[in-house]
């Protein structure tokens, strides 16, 4: 075997490339993780203190700043060019990525793994069975044609051997592929145990940064969250801009912190409160298994309509929607309904609904 290449670019689909590697040692042992640079600093961070991790366990990086000027990405596109052309073997974190969609012509893998880059996974299945074109599910209506987008005919023309889903999230495996379950074995067991402290913490959200939500909302909505569960402290999200944040602090009193790792392996490495409070977001799903066995519990905090900002598509309130009801149905959460609408914040709702 010539080698395997992962292409990641956030934090989050570097940690699912090294829970895959630790799960499959045999088809990880000639790994090699590319970095495709992000630009925020948060990311960035997360990403450098990830790196130092996947050397302690013996995988291979390199760091490929393609979002940097013209002459020096098209330096990098070239070397990673190279790079995927010599793969037998590729992990990828994110199709949707215009820079790998733009890399992947130049491969020959006959396997390729698609690892987590959070919710967006289930859009990404459906897409893919559905031979459509592959649309964030924040930037706008997937329109139907007759012709399968660019990386549906890639994976047709490619010849694979074997397509791979490594997940936790509640897929079915389009024709052709397989699903492996990510249950956050490395996480687990290279760190914690977990060390919970009273009160609750809720987990920031993105969905204002993706234009989703409309800002004002949102920080009235913490500041309720806060007031109703006594949240002390806020998880910012690492994409969450320094002004949202401080208007949030001021608003609520609330302690701001941005962990240095994914919020997995912050709620293993430092104390976490005995309920995180998550919007509709990829912790529903993950804190779940990281947190099995803890005293910790994960409390979905469900979307009002009237956040949502008047230019959002209807695919993308589906979406948020649906990951809700699942990340329930899956991991039995308790769901904490807007203010003024129904239950109590504490009352459960039966896993089913």
């Amino acid at each position: 075997m010539r080698g395997t290449l992962a292409l990641v670019e956030s934090p989050a689909q570097l940690l699912n490339v090294l829970e895959w590697a630790h799960v499959h040692p045999g088809e990880a042992a000639s790994l090699t993780v590319a970095v495709l640079q992000p630009t925020d600093p948060r990311s960035r961070a997360q990403v450098r203190l990830l790196c130092r991790y996947a050397s302690r366990t013996g995988v291979a990086w390199r760091r490929y700043e393609v979002r940097a000027g013209y002459l020096e990405r098209a330096q990098e596109l070239v070397r990673l060019g190279r790079a995927v052309a010599a793969a037998e073997r590729l992990v990828i974190g994110d199709l949707f990525s215009r820079t790998i969609q733009l890399l992947l012509p130049r491969s020959k893998a006959r396997e390729v793994v698609l690892v987590d880059d959070g919710t967006a996974t289930t859009e990404l299945v459906g897409l893919l069975a559905s031979g459509q074109q592959l649309t964030r599910w924040h930037q706008g209506e997937v329109r139907p044609s007759a012709k399968a987008g660019p990386v549906n005919r890639w994976l047709a023309r490619a010849g694979l051997d074997r397509a791979t889903f490594f997940t936790c999230m509640p897929v079915v495996a389009p024709p052709g592929t397989e699903v492996r379950a990510n249950a956050y074995a490395w996480s687990r067991e290279t760190f914690g145990p977990v060390r919970a402290r009273p009160g609750s913490d809720l987990a920031g959200s993105s969905l204002v940064e993706t234009g989703v939500i409309d800002e004002d909302r949102y920080v009235e909505a913490v500041g309720w969250i806060a007031e109703s569960r006594r949240a002390a402290r806020y998880l910012a999200h690492r994409r969450e801009s320094r002004q949202k944040l401080d208007r949030i602090a001021d608003a609520t009193g609330m302690e701001i912190v941005q962990p240095e790792l994914p919020l997995e392996l912050h709620a293993l490495t430092q104390p976490i409160g005995l309920s995180v409070l998550t919007f509709a977001s990829t912790v529903a799903y993950t804190l779940p298994l990281v947190l099995a066995g803890s005293p910790v519990r994960v409390e979905l905090c469900e979307l009002d309509d009237a956040w949502i900002t008047p230019d959002t598509p209807a695919r993308s309130v589906d979406f948020l929607r649906r990951i809700s009801a699942q990340a329930v149905h899956r991991h039995g959460l308790t769901r904490i309904p807007p203010r003024g609408r129904g239950r109590r914040p504490s009352e459960p709702l039966p896993a089913s609904q």
